[in-house]
């Protein structure tokens, strides 16, 4: 995962390891959807509201949340919530679709 713009101590392009998963489950998140994205390294959980498709299996959006365990937290490992990131298919544990028009 690749932090587009991160405020903050930084003030410069992150790149947060995460966790890889299987990319061929059968779904496909789509813009709007939050979607659970788990850094390799500190267990942290990401969730990502997607805002734009860059490339096949690639996205980019907007962090919502953050968390450790139990714990809530506002910034982790250079992220902060409301930064824009980039996922790929792979990193993306979790899918919690949005309603989309039909």
């Amino acid at each position: 995962m690749r932090a587009r713009f991160a405020r903050g101590l930084t003030q410069s392009p992150v790149t947060v390891v995460a966790r890889a998963f299987d990319g061929d489950v059968g779904w496909m998140p789509r813009i709007g959807d939050l979607v659970t994205v788990y850094s390799q390294d500190q267990d942290t959980e990401f969730d990502i509201r997607l805002s734009e498709v860059v490339s096949s299996g690639h996205w980019r959006g907007v962090v919502y949340a953050i968390s450790r365990g139990q714990e809530v937290l506002v910034t982790a490992e250079g992220l902060e919530i409301d930064d824009v990131v980039e996922v790929m298919r792979e990193e993306i544990a979790a899918v919690i679709p949005c309603s989309h028009p039909h």
